[in-house]
């Protein structure tokens, strides 16, 4: 991070392979769960950097946004996270929200009903609905190994064991483009309870990814899918998030996964302020005002110091409307890591910062955007979000 808000007693993580990368580039990991930290014993827990931000009123309640961002669009589109709301531009409005999970480290648990492509007569690629943690610590997306051998069947594909990942030479990837299939995942609540279901759609190009040094000597292209060896493992990582938006409301125990929207870079964001259930009514409806929202945007910004930014108009009443906050067993809310989807040079590469790329995290009180960040400690905020 650069200079600007400091939160004193928040800990951003730094990840031991920094020493594999040059000195302007950091790998760590922000956490952004209410649940507090415990260094040596359960009796002094430090408060997460969400509940500091709560507890000092600088957003409106314990909630969090989140999407990755699509570096295959064009032009390429910034991830995008929000503290205290959402950006309702990011995303088409579901109006389904899964309970959290029972386990605090795996919360955005769901249940993967299906996985199925848009080819004429093809077969579904997931055999039995399995539950699934969405997690931005993870690059890939894990699944059994039956349905990673249907994926082989379906496209070519072929396991390098050694590697542990699918490699996808030059005319493997042609035919991939030429066929340009898109897969449709059907999502519901883990352990198949509720009828409720939402289909995130991800087009070939999200898998269209390459890994890059030191995870190997060269870079080179490969299919971001994982063999899972047993159900803990079960994953939908940053791959998966480039196309979905995922809305967490701590204060409800909820969250919902919608389709993400790609606006211009350039476009204004709608910021939509989440309140605590013990809020006022007459406080739901008022602006963005100082200490109402933060919003981080992760934002390109070439060696050469140009960067994009966003500007902060009011929230959009009819998306507001729509995910106005109900009774907590239903909502629609009112109002990194070396290896990300957004990278300097648009070239299609997994790695957040594999060319310079880098992540301000943006607090944007009265309609102004400023960054925020450690004061002497130069973090890049690579690390995805958990």
């Amino acid at each position: 991070m650069t200079s600007g808000l400091w939160f004193p007693g928040v800990y951003a993580f730094m990840h031991d392979a920094n020493s594999m990368y040059p000195s302007w580039r950091r790998l760590g990991s922000l956490g952004l769960s209410p649940v507090p930290f415990n260094f040596s014993n359960f009796d002094d827990p430090v408060p997460s950097l969400l509940t500091n931000l709560h507890n000092q009123s600088l957003i409106p309640s314990l909630s969090w946004a989140y999407s990755a961002g699509a570096n295959y669009q064009s032009p390429p589109v910034f991830g995008s996270l929000t503290l205290g709301g959402y950006d309702a531009s990011r995303f088409t409005p579901s109006n389904v929200s899964f309970p959290f999970g029972s386990d605090f480290s795996r919360d955005l648990l769901v249940s993967l009903e299906s996985i199925t492509y848009d080819t004429l007569s093809s077969s579904p690629l997931l055999g039995d609905r399995i539950d699934v943690f969405i997690d931005s610590l993870v690059t890939e997306i894990w699944l059994p190994i039956s349905t990673c051998q249907a994926f082989e069947t379906a496209f070519f594909l072929v396991w390098d064991d050694a590697a542990q990942l699918y490699p996808v030479n030059e005319t493997l990837h042609k035919n991939l483009l030429a066929q340009n299939p898109v897969f449709t995942f059907t999502l519901g609540q883990a352990g198949g309870g509720g009828n409720d279901t939402v289909a995130i759609s991800l087009p070939y190009a999200t898998f269209d990814l390459f890994i890059t040094q030191p995870a190997v000597n060269s870079t080179s292209r490969y299919f971001p899918l994982k063999q899972a060896q047993n159900s803990t493992q079960y994953t939908l990582g940053r791959t998966f998030l480039q196309e979905a938006y995922i809305i967490a409301d701590y204060d409800r125990h909820n969250f919902s996964v919608s389709q993400a929207l790609f606006p211009p870079n350039q476009s204004p964001q709608q910021l939509v302020a989440i309140h605590s259930p013990s809020d006022d009514t007459r406080e739901r409806h008022r602006g963005l005002g100082a200490g109402a929202i933060a919003a981080g945007i992760f934002r390109l910004r070439r060696r050469s110091g140009r960067a994009g930014q966003l500007s902060v108009p009011s929230a959009d009443e009819k998306a507001q409307e729509a995910m106005q906050p109900l009774a907590p067993a239903k909502y629609e809310v009112s109002g990194e890591a070396g290896r990300h989807e957004l990278d300097e040079d648009y070239a299609r590469k997994p790695e957040l910062g594999a060319g310079g790329a880098i992540n301000e995290l943006l607090a944007v009180p009265e309609h102004k955007v400023h960054e925020m960040g450690l004061p002497e400690v130069p973090v890049e905020l690579e690390a995805p979000i958990r």
